[in-house]
């Protein structure tokens, strides 16, 4: 798989937030997905993981990183299952929107996305002894405890 970033979120015609009420809305914007998605998905550093994926730009593209790290993320805020969060992904509007994949056409998660992305960490971390997923976490809690979430600044790693 050749790595790619996440960074343009353009919203379809058909996305799925335009198809709420204005009370659904106005609930959405009061829930956890909104603050989730305004303040923590967009300091996730997606270059990070780069070295979990070819350079090869024939290779089909990765599932993107923001939105794997967000999943794990939302997935121990909620204390859920890899099967529970693959259907709450796929059906609930709220994790779309943390996720910035309400505009999709098809989520990008399968029962096998998480499980994969773990194997390449754990192997990264077998073959270097540097833990992505520790140096990510530990990096998003010293932005938020900073209250810097709103600007994210990333050094090189």
């Amino acid at each position: 798989m050749a790595f790619s970033t996440n960074s343009v979120q353009q919203m379809r015609l058909d996305d799925s937030k335009n198809m709420l009420t204005q009370q659904e809305k106005k609930m959405l914007k009061n829930s956890w997905a909104n603050g989730f998605s305004s303040h923590i998905f967009p300091c996730i550093n997606e270059g990070r993981f780069a070295v979990l994926y070819s350079n090869n730009a024939a290779n089909r593209p990765n599932t993107p990183v923001n939105v794997v790290i967000g999943a794990l993320l939302i997935k121990e805020m909620f204390g859920s299952t890899g099967e529970e969060l693959l259907e709450q992904i796929l059906f609930d509007v709220r994790y779309q929107v943390a996720l910035h994949t309400t505009s999709f056409i098809e989520q990008p998660f399968s029962d096998r996305t998480l499980t994969r992305f773990r194997e390449r960490l754990y192997n990264y971390e077998k073959e270097t002894g540097i833990d992505l997923k520790k140096q990510e976490m530990d990096e998003l809690a010293s932005k938020r405890l900073q209250k810097s979430a709103t600007k994210c600044r990333f050094t090189a790693a």
